[in-house]
């Protein structure tokens, strides 16, 4: 996927309440962790922002407030037209390889058991779905998957799609062995 074709997005519009503070803002590889994952998706993107309000970064604002990563994704169909990769702000660990290879998939992809990171081809069809599913009772990134015929990558490093929700998963994931 050329660069030129690709819009970046980072899903970092939740309250963080499990972490007790913004997951986006904590501190990480010599700046915040958001700043981070912007910098994980420049290059493979010729577009990124923010799935949230971040003062110094591309921000979208949320569709629907409190409606979790679809309401993100939903955003993303407003500003662009063309392919679209998404990267939760708090995989600390995620890198830039497993992004390449996401970016390269032909159609929604995923890594399997894992619905986030992700890959969608476009934009507007990604954003139908996900208004369609927030319509409804299932509002999970993976109805949207399933909505969409997502297909799954094999995972060839599970480490890197580690996530921090509380203080004890990041304490875990970025404190030395």
């Amino acid at each position: 996927m050329a660069p030129t074709e690709l819009l970046g997005v980072v899903l970092a519009g939740g309250r963080s309440r499990r972490m007790g503070r913004d997951k986006a803002l904590l501190a990480f590889g010599g700046g915040t962790l958001l700043q981070h994952q912007v910098r994980l998706l420049e290059p493979l993107c010729v577009r990124v922002v923010v799935s949230g309000a971040y003062a110094g970064f591309d921000c979208i604002a949320d569709a629907r407030s409190d409606a979790g990563p679809l309401a993100g994704l939903l955003a993303a169909g407003t500003v662009w037209r063309g392919a679209v990769l998404v990267l939760p702000v708090d995989m600390p660990l995620m890198s830039a390889e497993a992004l390449a290879e996401l970016a390269q998939a032909a159609q929604a992809a995923y890594f399997d058991g894992y619905p986030l990171p992700a890959f969608f081809p476009d934009a507007v069809a990604l954003a139908a779905a996900a208004e369609t599913l927030l319509a409804g009772d299932d509002r999970s990134v993976r109805a949207l998957h399933r909505k969409l015929g997502s297909r799954t990558l094999p995972v060839r490093d599970s480490a890197v799609l580690a996530n921090a929700n509380t203080p004890v998963d990041w304490r875990r994931l970025t404190s030395p062995p």
